[in-house]
C-alpha cells in the first residue's frame, strides 16, 4: 500500500505494526518514505498542468516579466 492519507489513518484502514521496539523506532521514515513517493507521483501531474497552462497563455508571457 502506496497511498496513504491523513483520513486513511483515523479511519484505521491503516495500522502501522508497532509490535517491537525497531517498529516503533521505524515509523516515522516509513510514514516520510509513503509522502515521498506519493509526492513524486504527483510532481509530473502538477508539471504537465502548469505547461499547458503556459502554453496556453503564451511562453512568451513569462519571460517578459
Amino acid at each position: 500500500m502506496l497511498r496513504l492519507t491523513a483520513h486513511d489513518w483515523r479511519a484505521g484502514r491503516w495500522r502501522p505494526a508497532l509490535a517491537t521496539r525497531l517498529d516503533k523506532t521505524l515509523l516515522l521514515p516509513k510514514i516520510w518514505l509513503r509522502w515521498q513517493i506519493n509526492y513524486l507521483k504527483g510532481a509530473p501531474v502538477i508539471v504537465a498542468v502548469a505547461l499547458y497552462y503556459a502554453w496556453s497563455v503564451g511562453f512568451s508571457v513569462f519571460w517578459d516579466l
